[in-house]
């Protein structure tokens, strides 16, 4: 019996689409540092999602229920990180300044490296993407089929998904970058991204 595909995407578009973490901080580092920014963490959370697929196809998701702390570890590191991320954005929502047009244009690039570090960090330490992966996708892979193909077929299939919903998000935050420079429209939207990362943090606590 082969992997049942449409079954798998039935299931995994829905929570693609469902705004989580890594959508939050796409679209916080796109308007922070436009298009390339969002990108870059695009890149970094799905780097994280292909790492936990390579786990779950080569045997590790066994190993895990044997290790029930690794889940704590998880939604400990989790809730923190995006607890910083969000007590950040707030911290900005206080004391940001429409920066000088002039200042801006000599201005050095976003550094890329740090918005894909913090993409990657979010979906590394996100125990639902590990749920996801190491439970979920070991369900789809019938007996009888080659397990580590199969797992890797489904990564493939969820981070296209996924990196393709999160450039949208980037590109949606690039084009957005500038108006929202401004400092009140600014300060507004860091505080939601604060409230709304602070949220999800509570979230992975309970």
């Amino acid at each position: 019996m082969p992997v049942n595909v449409w079954a798998f995407a039935a299931i995994t578009v829905p929570l693609v689409a469902t705004p989580g973490a890594s959508t939050a901080v796409v679209l916080r580092n796109s308007i922070a540092g436009g298009v390339r920014s969002g990108v870059a963490t695009a890149i970094g959370a799905n780097t994280g999602s292909i790492c936990y697929g390579l786990l779950t196809a080569f045997g590790v998701a066994a190993a895990l229920e044997h290790w029930p702390t690794v889940w704590l570890a998880l939604r400990v590191g989790g809730t923190g990180y995006l607890a910083w991320l969000g007590l950040r954005s707030l911290s900005r929502a206080l004391t940001y300044q429409q920066p000088d047009t002039t200042a801006r244009a000599i201005a050095p690039p976003a550094p890329l490296a740090r918005s894909a570090r913090e993409g990657f960090i979010t979906n590394a330490l996100n125990p639902s993407l590990a749920t996801f992966y190491l439970l979920v996708i070991p369900q789809f892979v019938p007996p009888g089929v080659p397990f580590a193909p199969s797992a890797l077929m489904l990564t493939a299939i969820h981070v296209t998904l996924a990196i393709t919903w999160h450039l949208s998000w980037a590109a949606a935050g690039g084009t957005l970058a500038v108006t929202l420079a401004r400092t009140r429209p600014r300060r507004i939207l860091e505080a939601i991204s604060g409230v709304a990362l602070l949220a999800l943090a509570l979230k992975l606590a309970l």
